[in-house]
């Protein structure tokens, strides 16, 4: 299924909740691609090689709520030059967007379903951006 091996789809199928996918990523570590070359590893790489960084953990993210019946978005906060982009992925619950978030830094963390929509829920992490 979609290219996972049974363990693989064993793991991701056990995230069947956004908090237990938010826990799951943050045990992983933070990949820092020490060698210097960008990475954008595949879930089945994360699970592997036991770290992400946030595209990373939001298509793995995107896949287990794709494995659990649900339909995941993947969103790219796009920053100034002088910055990072941040991805997430966001669900929708119970008519309330949240995100699912994996990074190092505080403020960019998860976000609990409780946003109107995908525009109210970007802009609970603008105030990592505003001084570009």
């Amino acid at each position: 299924m979609y290219g996972l091996n049974e363990k693989e789809v064993k793991i991701l199928k056990s995230l069947n909740t956004p908090r237990k996918i938010q826990d799951f990523l943050n045990k992983i570590p933070i990949n820092f691609e020490e060698d210097g070359k960008d990475t954008c590893f595949s879930p089945r790489r994360v699970l592997r090689e036991n770290k992400a960084h946030c595209i990373e953990g939001a298509m793995l993210a995107a896949t287990a709520l794709r494995l659990n019946g649900e339909k995941p978005l993947v969103v790219d906060l796009t920053s100034t030059p002088k910055d990072f982009d941040h991805v997430v992925c966001v669900f929708n619950q119970n008519g309330r967007w949240g995100a699912i978030s994996k990074t190092n830094h505080a403020v960019l963390r998860y976000r609990e379903p409780g946003y109107k929509d995908i525009r109210e829920l970007v802009m609970s992490f603008f105030h990592e951006y505003f001084d570009g």
